[in-house]
């Protein structure tokens, strides 16, 4: 059991560096190309480039990935949650199979709490990955590269956060289904 959220944590540790290459190197790309696009608007057409506000969306995309800490916690606190986001692998939590049974023993809400604070890492780091991924998806259908629609790109930025929360959202769940014993 140990050794499950071990692995989790450093699926979560592994993520926590992958988003900010990710980022990075992601959100340069979009502002050069963003820049490039509205520079070579007055000489020819140029594809995507011409469409209306592509190279505009990209700048502004490029720019949210640049500083996604701080987009990530306006949508935290946007959507009611007082979570922190930051970019980097966190801390390993400290966890034992006896420290598990014992929240099993005090019951489901307890347990879920126990078991959701060892995937906290695993939780945030996969959340924000999912909300990135929602937002190049943006602006892939912007491009007219692929063809989503933009509310499902929206559902899979809020669902993102939600995941991100999962440590608030469980526990609440359970309180309001009437679940604890």
């Amino acid at each position: 059991m140990e050794g499950l959220f071990d692995f989790a944590q450093d699926i979560g540790s592994a993520l926590g560096w992958l988003l900010p290459a990710l980022c990075y190197i992601g959100g340069s790309w979009l502002l050069a190309t963003g820049a490039l696009g509205i520079v070579q608007r007055s000489r020819q057409p140029l594809g995507f480039l011409t469409q209306p506000f592509v190279p505009e969306l990209m700048i502004a995309v490029g720019a949210t990935f640049l500083s996604f800490p701080e987009f990530l916690n306006a949508g935290n606190r946007t959507l009611g949650f007082d979570a922190n986001a930051g970019l980097g692998a966190p801390a390993k939590v400290s966890f034992s199979t006896d420290a598990l049974a014992n929240a099993a023993k005090g019951g489901p809400l307890q347990a879920l709490t126990a078991i959701l604070t060892v995937w906290h890492s695993y939780f945030a780091a996969y959340g924000a990955l999912i909300v990135y991924f929602g937002l190049v998806r943006q602006v892939g259908r912007a491009k007219g590269t692929n063809n989503s629609s933009p509310g499902l790109n929206m559902v899979m930025i809020v669902a993102g956060f939600m995941v991100m929360n999962a440590d608030v959202i469980g526990p609440g769940l359970i309180r309001e289904l009437k679940l604890t014993s």
